[in-house]
């Protein structure tokens, strides 16, 4: 099963570190695991891209239950997962990872 097709499930457990660098490098395009956070930086063509996966990724997350932490600016939009109830990564930041993922074509954003 593709995690882009998985759901969140309440209460997920941490993973151990060495699971998390493998599953991202596996199944995700180009983010980067960075302690108990799972971040990409989109880089857009204008303003209005940039609104666009904002407002896409505010419906992932609401769909999920999962909600990032979002830096915008004029043209890109860094995109912060983590679950702060386990206070690491869980399987939950992955999955929405790869469904903002799923928006995109494999273009190395």
């Amino acid at each position: 099963m593709s995690l882009a097709t998985e759901r969140c499930i309440p209460n997920a457990p941490a993973m151990p570190v060495d699971e998390t660098v493998q599953l991202a490098s596996a199944q995700l395009d180009n983010w980067m695991v960075a302690g108990p956070q799972l971040e990409k930086t989109f880089q857009l063509g204008n303003f209005h891209d940039t609104m666009a996966l904002v407002n896409a990724i505010a419906w992932i997350a609401h769909s999920q239950d999962h909600h990032p932490d979002l830096e915008v600016g004029y043209n890109r939009c860094r995109v912060v997962w983590s679950t702060h109830s386990a206070g690491a990564l869980t399987r939950n930041d992955f999955i929405c990872a790869a469904r903002v993922d799923a928006l995109f074509p494999r273009t190395g954003f």
